[in-house]
């Protein structure tokens, strides 16, 4: 995955006092620049890698003897993506704060995008006990207080969905 990082012409050198030194190579040569500058340059040098390509395209769904599979209406069936390029992130006006490198807030939206997914493939009281405790943040005391269960059984539960998405996220790489 970061095999990227053997070919770039930007380093951060960490210093064995705990400093750094930022450098650029330029035509060969290797150019010592301030943070702020080589903050700039490495996240538009990664910026145009992504818009250089996308992760991932939609493709055709294809039959077993690799004839495009259409719908009762005709159209050509076409498996969506589940990652999405910079590009298109863009073109659908996503505003990227300056702090954040494009490059994490892609792998965000990716991540998100296939854990989605999988709380899709959960029953739902399980979905229910995930809603309540991660997304509404509520304790597990008090879930517990509101559906009358025990706080063992809940933490016993959460304990099983949460090994349960973390296979399916697995399986989905």
């Amino acid at each position: 995955m970061n095999t990227w990082k053997k070919y770039r012409n930007y380093r951060k050198i960490n210093n064995p006092d705990g400093s750094f030194t930022y450098v650029i190579f330029v035509d060969g040569v290797t150019v010592e620049v301030s943070a702020e500058v080589y903050k700039a340059y490495s996240r538009s040098a990664r910026q145009l890698e992504y818009m250089e390509r996308d992760l991932k395209r939609d493709r055709v769904l294809q039959d077993a003897h690799g004839r495009a599979v259409v719908d009762a209406y005709g159209r050509t069936v076409v498996l969506p993506e589940l990652e999405v390029s910079l590009d298109r992130l863009m073109d659908e006006d996503w505003d990227f704060p300056a702090e954040d490198q494009p490059e994490d807030m892609v792998l965000l939206h990716v991540e998100t995008i296939s854990l989605h997914h999988c709380l899709n493939l959960i029953d739902a009281t399980e979905k229910t006990l995930i809603q309540a405790l991660f997304f509404e943040r509520k304790t597990e005391r008090e879930y517990s207080a509101e559906t009358g269960i025990s706080q063992q059984t809940i933490h016993a539960r959460k304990r099983v969905i949460l090994a349960k998405l973390k296979k399916l996220l697995k399986n989905q790489k």
